[in-house]
């Protein structure tokens, strides 16, 4: 049976496409909760580094007056999601400074291109070498270690822990095992024992 969608997922799917679109595939309350997630990450996405209580007062707040406002724990509730579609709030922080500094660097080659300053192209293309790696090698990926161990079979019961020791003359054990049960006749068949109830006195 397929695993029913929660309103996170369904969310989620439709995070990015239209009121229209969506409404297609959410209830009302699901409408209202998307288009508050949806600023809101816009808003972290902006700005990764913002902290958890200024978007709760945002969020309480109506996000602006674009949305109705919130109590503050559906706000904190809220947040939990939105985390969630974020990610990593410090990765998010910190790939967002090497946008900063990449777009920087690349508006400083820009000016000092018109500025004829060919210096100030060579330092600003140095660093967007060292912020995106590309003045470094491919580093070569060492898969030998993603090969299968090798199991060989062995009869050897020590190999399966301490708790475990060969038995001495197992053939004779065997054979004394298998005696028994050999003869039958001594095995009796009994009839099940059963409860009356009906009979029982109150």
């Amino acid at each position: 049976m397929a695993k029913e969608l929660t309103s996170y997922d369904k969310i989620e799917m439709v995070l990015f496409k239209g009121r229209e679109e969506a409404a297609t595939f959410l209830s009302e309350r699901e409408l209202q909760q998307k288009e508050r997630w949806m600023l809101c990450v816009s808003k972290l996405l902006e700005d990764p580094m913002t902290a958890d209580k200024d978007m709760v007062s945002f969020l309480t707040a109506g996000c602006g007056g674009s949305c109705e406002p919130v109590s503050t724990a559906t706000a904190y509730r809220d947040m939990a999601a939105i985390r969630r579609l974020v990610g990593n709030v410090q990765l998010a922080g910190k790939n967002w400074y090497r946008y900063m500094v990449i777009e920087a660097a690349k508006e400083g080659i820009r000016i000092a291109k018109e500025a004829k300053d060919p210096k100030g192209i060579a330092a600003n293309a140095d660093k967007i070498g060292k912020y995106t790696r590309a003045d470094k090698e491919d580093e070569e990926i060492d898969r030998s270690g993603w090969e299968p161990p090798v199991f060989e079979p062995s009869d050897d019961v020590t190999l399966m822990g301490d708790g475990f020791k060969p038995i001495p003359n197992l053939e004779e054990e065997r054979k004394s095992f298998r005696a028994l049960f050999k003869n039958d006749s001594d095995i009796l068949d009994v009839e099940p024992i059963t409860d009356d109830c009906d009979g029982a006195d109150d």
